[in-house]
This record gives structure tokens, C-alpha cells and sequence, in this order.
């Protein structure tokens, strides 16, 4: 991986190496990590051999074994999502946040950037009362993420829109599986297509936990002077390098939801210049220790 990390350095070579197709097929040679994943769900076997041979390109469903959910993924392009939530450990929660997210306590969960649904099943068996509303405006994303609801008999709502900040409409480069992005109009070659982006503040301000991973999108979400309305929020996000006002992109994101009076902390940064952040708003029971990472933080 070192090596890979020079290499990726060279002139000419990062870009290619950054695009997000790219990353996920080097990881999966470097890390195997099919055959962790498969670990997870209750036909280890039957996904390995769904992957290398029988099913590449087709959607399957599975049952995860700890909760006894379903998932759905697309064999060829979804499993490394599987091994991020349910062997990598993805959105579990920091030891100061666990009390605030007890199963009783969280109630209304939004999910943006809901791709093939891998998150809304995570969450469905970590909060199986909660509701969750989820944003995802590619099809090819959505249609498995429906295979997934369906499958789960789960209490979601899936949006084929994007979050914004305000209702309009956006072009997506797609075909790039978890990596869409949102670009401006002409200045990318590739397919594109346009979606409706719903203005989600209202709905965050009404959230008990909030997901959000948009390539780059979270930024005028970070921006609004609305964010700073919110009470007892808990957010867990993936920022980007992409559409930063500043870089470090940590930096950046840390900079605007302090200033909306979220304390961050935890996560981590990649190579690749974006990485895992959280943040809440703090409460009686965990100002001091909020308190005490946002100065870390800063």
C-alpha cells in the first residue's frame, strides 16, 4: 500500500488512480475483501462464487447475520460497500455517542446519499423502530436500493432526488457507481443525467441521526445558516475533497458545522483527501467531553 501511495504521487498518475472506479478495484485486489464480506451474511459461499463467476453484474439478496436484515448489492461493484458497514465498522457509533444512540432513542433517520440502500440496512438493524427517509437520485442506485426495501419490509421511504439546499435540478456524471458526482453542465465528458434536488434542511432539523455521503454535495448543506437550528442532531458523514471552500477538506467541514454549534471529532482522512467526520450537537450529558474534542479539533 505504500508503494501504491508513491506511485500514486507521481505526475499523471494520481488522477487516474483517484477516479473512483479505480480506487474500489484496487482495493478489492489488495484486500480480497470479498471473502471477508462474505463473512457477514448468511451464504458466505454463495456470495464468493455470486462475485468471481455466477452473478457479476446481476443484483442478490442476502441476510446479514447479526441482525438478521436483508441487504441487496450488485455482484462486481457492491460488495466492498458490504464490508465497510458490516465488517469495517463504518457507522459505529464513537463510545461518548452510544448512549445517545440507543435503539430507543433514535427515532427519525435520514439518509442521504442512500446509494444501493447498504446504510439503510445497517441502520434498520441497529434502530428497528426508527423510520428512515433516504435520498438517492441515480437510478441505477435506486432500483437495487428498492430490491432492498422490498426484501426488508422495513419502515423507509426512498426519494430518487439529490439533497440540496434548495428545489431545483442537477446533472450527474454516472456510471461510476458510488462515485456519481454532481458537475456542472459540459465540463465532463461521459454520461449524464439530470435530477431534482429537494431542499432536505427542514427534514434534518427533524432527524435524530443524519447520514450523509454526496461526493461532495454535503458542502452547501455545511454552509446554510439553517444547520444551526438543529437541537439534538448526530451526524456521520464522508466529506470531500470535491467542492471544498478550503482544503484540508477536514478542516473545512470542521470549520462550518462548529460554526453552526456542532461539536466534531473521530473519523478519519484517506489518501485520496476526503474521509469519515462526526458531529453532534451537544447535551447536558456530553458537553464537557464535546467541549473538549472541538478544542482538540481546532
Amino acid at each position: 500500500m505504500n508503494l501504491l501511495r508513491r506511485i500514486a504521487s507521481l505526475p499523471g498518475l494520481r488522477a487516474a488512480l483517484l477516479h473512483p472506479a479505480v480506487r474500489r478495484r484496487i482495493a478489492g485486489l489488495l484486500g480480497l475483501r470479498f471473502l471477508t464480506a462474505a463473512l457477514a451474511v448468511d451464504r458466505p459461499l454463495t456470495l464468493v462464487l455470486n462475485e468471481l463467476v455466477r452473478a457479476r453484474g446481476q443484483v442478490r439478496t442476502y441476510t446479514v447475520r447479526s441482525t438478521g436484515v436483508p441487504v441487496a448489492l450488485q455482484h462486481g461493484r457492491d460488495v466492498e460497500i458490504l464490508h465497510e458497514l458490516f465488517r469495517g465498522g463504518e457507522y459505529e457509533p464513537p463510545p461518548e455517542l452510544v448512549d445517545r444512540l440507543r435503539p430507543d432513542r433514535v427515532r427519525r433517520v435520514l439518509d442521504l446519499g442512500a446509494n444501493i440502500g447498504m446504510f439503510s440496512a445497517w441502520a434498520t438493524g441497529r434502530w428497528p423502530e426508527a423510520t428512515i427517509r433516504a435520498y438517492e437520485p441515480i437510478e441505477e442506485n435506486a432500483s437495487v436500493y428498492r430490491t432492498w426495501a422490498a426484501a426488508a419490509g422495513a419502515d423507509v421511504e426512498l426519494v430518487q432526488a439529490a439533497a440540496g439546499v434548495a428545489p431545483g435540478t442537477a446533472t450527474f456524471l454516472v456510471g461510476r457507481g458510488a462515485g456519481d458526482v454532481q458537475v456542472a453542465p459540459g465540463t465532463f465528458e461521459g454520461s449524464t443525467v439530470e435530477a431534482e434536488v429537494v431542499d432536505v434542511l427542514p427534514e434534518i432539523l427533524e432527524a435524530d441521526f443524519l447520514k450523509i455521503d454526496i461526493e461532495g454535495g454535503e458542502w452547501p448543506i455545511f454552509a446554510d445558516r439553517r444547520l444551526s437550528d438543529a437541537t439534538d442532531l448526530v451526524i456521520a458523514m464522508e466529506y470531500h475533497r470535491v467542492g471544498a471552500p478550503s482544503l484540508p477538506a477536514r478542516k473545512a467541514a470542521e470549520q462550518l458545522l462548529h460554526e453552526a454549534g456542532f461539536a466534531t471529532g473521530y473519523g478519519a482522512a484517506n489518501y485520496w483527501g476526503h474521509g469519515t467526520l462526526w458531529a453532534w450537537k451537544p447535551t447536558d450529558r456530553v458537553a464537557a467531553e464535546a467541549a473538549r474534542v472541538a478544542g482538540a479539533a481546532g
